[in-house]
């Protein structure tokens, strides 16, 4: 069951710091430095010493996710089978559909084992992202859905060195997993990969029955699963009964293995394409036109096993709790973190030939959460934060399975504790991303699989319905 464990958003690019529900309800702030439940272990081990019981967090959250897309021209993205483009200012939307919602588990346990020692557990998503476009939405070639999960296991200690001084640190394995899905059209790919003219060739050859018909659209799928081991190390300073100050680090994560398949959905026009292209006429004239049939033939094989190499980013936290007064705690969290190594390049297991290629190139994530709790009666406490951070890519080269940009946190919720031993927590929170600008990126390869030209906006936003419940022993 752990390893179905995953939460789903895109901060910091893809990274997910909606780990319990109290967090979604105060939008991150105090993430390192308020230990009001066992998440804190994702994000300071240290803090895990503000525990002197057993205590254990499960929590259930639903995310639901709009995606839509702007044509910016007429003419935009290649013509479906049916001939159909898009049209400056057509809107494609993608608000409804079970596949746009999300069941989100998470578990957390803190265990004191002495005054000074205390051990935890967590099994959560570190990283996550999820896009649906429409079928027919022009930049359906560049990725027309994408499916991240990461899920970390993590195993650590807390350790008070001296009554305001805790140090900790975690061991993590996080299992990856990413599907992405594109539109392949052959008759944008053929035009791409010939001279011009190319498509009109084979279209009198096919009229004069030397070449099978250039084929429709299909679907290709690309599913890759990995893992890697990492660390984290915290700090946790309290220098006064009503002040905590906490900071973790935790290094770059460097995938191993990452391996899985590309699958080219076959039909009888594309298994006869892929035969044509590795004899007949192609054997002959596909030298002059600069397209190496076998090869082009071998690139469409229905099954293929992939790879990818990928490296995430380190991670930086500090965070500030205060109890202001008997009623009311003040928490901010800086956060940041390195993107300039994260990459998106696939590759065939085979012969090592490239399946995609996104340049991206990827920048630092800032992020800056203030947030509150008010304790209106002695058994509720209220809960709101707010939150921003910049986006990790640019305007040049957004992908829409990547629609990455500046970005709000919100949040809201409350908390009843009927009694010392029991703690339910209801929250709501919305990521509000900027729309941005895809279309741009040029520099796709091969040159085939770059998807048509298109020119659009991405918006992609989140909601969080989230219910966490501690029970103390």
């Amino acid at each position: 069951m752990a390893f179905s464990l995953s939460h789903q958003t895109f901060a910091g690019g893809t990274a997910n710091d909606n780990q319990s529900a109290m967090g979604i309800a105060t939008a991150g702030a105090g993430q390192a430095a308020e230990a009001s439940d066992a998440s804190v272990i994702f994000f300071n081990p240290a803090a895990l010493t503000r525990f002197k019981r057993i205590e254990v967090l499960n929590v259930a959250s639903i995310a639901t996710f709009d995606n839509d897309y702007t044509s910016r021209q007429n003419n935009d993205g290649p013509p479906t089978d049916n001939g159909r483009e898009g049209s400056a200012g057509e809107f494609f939307s993608r608000k409804d559909g079970t596949d746009s919602a999300l069941f989100i588990p998470g578990l957390f346990v803190a265990i004191p084992v002495s005054p000074k020692l205390v051990v935890g557990f967590s099994a959560s998503g570190s990283h996550g992202l999820l896009t649906r476009y429409r079928e027919d939405f022009p930049g359906r070639g560049a990725g027309r859905e994408s499916d991240l999960k990461i899920t970390r296991l993590n195993l650590g200690f807390g350790y008070k060195l001296t009554p305001t001084l805790s140090i900790g640190a975690n061991g993590s394995y996080e299992r990856y997993f990413q599907s992405i899905k594109i539109r392949l059209n052959y008759r944008d790919a053929v035009s791409k990969l010939g001279p011009p003219g190319t498509t009109a060739l084979l279209d009198t050859l096919n009229a004069s029955g030397l070449a099978p018909p250039i084929p429709g659209e299909t679907d290709a799928k690309l599913r890759i699963l990995g893992w890697a081991l990492n660390a984290q190390a915290g700090l946790l300073w309290e220098p006064t009964d009503r002040t905590r100050i906490g900071a973790s680090y935790r290094p770059k994560t460097r995938f191993n293995g990452n391996q899985g398949e590309l699958t080219i959905n076959e039909n009888a026009d594309t298994a006869a394409f892929r035969e044509f292209l590795n004899g007949g006429l192609i054997a002959i004239g596909g030298p002059l036109l600069g397209v190496n049939g076998p090869q082009a033939a071998g690139d469409l094989e229905p099954q293929q096993q992939a790879r990818q190499r990928t490296i995430f980013p380190d991670e930086f936290r500090i965070s500030l709790f205060h109890h202001y007064s008997p009623k009311l705690d003040l928490m901010a969290t800086y956060t940041y973190q390195d993107y300039t190594e994260t990459f998106l390049r696939y590759e065939r297991v085979s012969n090592g030939r490239v399946i995609e290629d996104l340049p991206q190139d990827f920048k630092v994530a800032q992020a800056y959460r203030i947030g509150l709790n008010y304790k209106p009666y002695k058994r509720l406490t209220l809960h709101a934060g707010y939150g921003m951070e910049n986006g990790v890519v640019g305007d040049d080269l957004r992908v829409p399975i990547l629609p990455d940009n500046d970005r709000r946190f919100y949040g809201l919720g409350a908390s009843f504790t009927p009694s010392r031993d029991t703690t339910v927590t209801l929250a709501f929170g919305i990521i509000d991303v900027d729309a941005g600008q895809v279309g741009n990126n040029t520099q796709v390869t091969p040159i085939e699989v770059s998807g048509g030209e298109f020119k659009g906006i991405a918006d992609l936003d989140a909601e969080f319905f989230s219910l966490g419940f501690t029970q103390r022993f």
